[in-house]
């Protein structure tokens, strides 16, 4: 009996298997171009898994149910909050903000008299800024500087208010978003551990450390980040409420949403207080004790002794120096996010950055023949709070050479003639 002959499967060149991936790598990128309407709800629902696995996995530690009953508890009190928010926080936020935008221009209004008089600090002393053209360039300014804040005002209080009316292909998308996350959540540990695998064996570690670093980068900041949008956001609103200033709700509010923002978002959530302070002082009991420009600059010196307080002390628990940039690549960086993506890239601009930086780093070490995770950055445990674990990888069937495959056919050939 005469067995058939095993077919030479012909081995691919090195030329040829770089052909191979620079088209897989171009199919890929056509492929991301024509679902990027995807891309949005995949960030958002990462980004949800990131901030719910901390919370999973506490409760799996001390509660005496299912991980995955507990995961799904978790989602179900999350749309809870997700329904109730409307109904609850939105319509006393919507009169506050109305109240301010709808002030907006009487407060500006009120500035340009401000610039006809000097300044009196103490009596005998004054700034002369009535000698100063300063009330020539407001007055060209406030006209269009009034417009921008009605109408962007105007487009917020819609959004808020649509809010409880949401259309179907919204709820679909958060449905969408929350069903992705819910999975990540469940299964990040397999789905790592796969796409470990796929990986050639020698990178497996390095894929691995990279990982780990990128993953404590968005870790940081995501967590981080809403930690403090919370905590900043309690301390004006406490603050405020002290001082008498009117829509502490909203300065809070509003405060919290600019920690978001890097670098520019504390100069950003001053500005309406210092508004308020300045041309609504007879309100507040602390500005009907002084003059209206002291109570603003003590406002404005309040802001600042609050942001600095963070920077210092929250900042380096919180969030360490994970995101440490400089400010003008951070400026760049939001003027890149926001050509591209928008409002989420304006608030992703910092993450995005540093892991840019972390992967251009292996990629310098690697061409200049150094260690890409010396001392200091090399991630030998992975975080506790980083989605990314360390698996044991699963097994992997093992590649063979060229000689072995051609040392295998010659002995199944010469098994066969010897057979005959």
């Amino acid at each position: 009996m005469t067995l058939p002959t095993i077919p030479d499967s012909p081995l691919w060149s090195a030329s040829g298997k770089r052909t191979v991936v620079m088209i897989l790598l171009v199919l890929a990128l056509l492929l991301l171009f024509r679902i990027r309407i995807l891309l949005l709800p995949l960030s958002l629902a990462t980004m949800l898994a990131y901030l719910i696995e901390p919370l999973v996995k506490l409760l799996d530690q001390y509660v005496p149910l299912p991980r995955t009953l507990i995961i799904l508890l978790i989602y179900l009190a999350l749309v809870v909050l997700i329904i109730s928010i409307p109904v609850i926080a939105i319509p006393p936020l919507v009169s506050q903000s109305s109240i301010f935008i709808s002030n907006m221009p009487r407060y500006l209004a009120q500035i340009g008299p401000f610039f006809n008089e000097p300044i009196v600090l103490v009596e005998g002393y004054e700034i002369p800024i009535d000698e100063l053209p300063f009330d020539q360039v407001f007055a060209s300014l406030s006209t269009n500087l009034v417009n921008i804040v009605q109408t962007l005002g105007g487009r917020t209080l819609t959004i808020f208010s649509s809010v409880a009316t949401v259309t179907i292909a919204t709820v679909g998308w958060l449905i969408l978003i929350l069903i992705i996350s819910l999975y990540l959540v469940k299964d990040h540990d397999r789905l790592f551990t796969t796409i470990l695998n796929l990986a050639p064996e020698s990178y497996r570690h390095d894929i691995h450390q990279l990982g780990s670093q990128i993953s404590l980068t968005w870790n940081a900041f995501l967590r981080g980040q809403l930690l403090l949008c919370l905590v900043v956001g309690m301390i004006v609103f406490l603050a405020a409420t002290v001082m008498g200033l009117p829509n502490a709700g909203s300065l809070a509010i509003f405060a919290g949403f600019m920690e978001l923002i890097p670098t520019f978002g504390p100069v950003l959530a001053a500005i309406p207080a210092v508004l308020i302070a300045l041309f609504q002082s007879e309100v507040s009991w602390l500005g009907d004790l002084m003059s209206p420009f002291w109570f603003g600059l003590l406002v404005a010196g309040i802001y600042a002794l609050i942001y600095q307080a963070e920077n210092y002390i929250l900042v380096p628990r919180i969030i360490g120096y994970h995101l440490k940039l400089h400010p003008l690549v951070v400026l760049l960086g939001v003027v890149a996010g926001a050509s591209i993506a928008g409002v989420v890239g304006i608030l992703l601009a910092a993450p995005s950055l540093a892991t840019i930086r972390l992967i251009l780093r292996y990629i310098y070490c690697k061409l200049n023949d150094t260690p890409p995770f010396t001392k200091g950055h090399e991630v030998l445990e992975p975080v506790e709070t980083a989605v990314i674990p360390k698996l044991p990888l699963l097994p992997e069937k093992r590649t063979e050479t060229a000689e072995e495959v051609n040392s295998a056919r010659d002995s199944a050939r010469t098994a066969a003639q010897h057979h005959e």
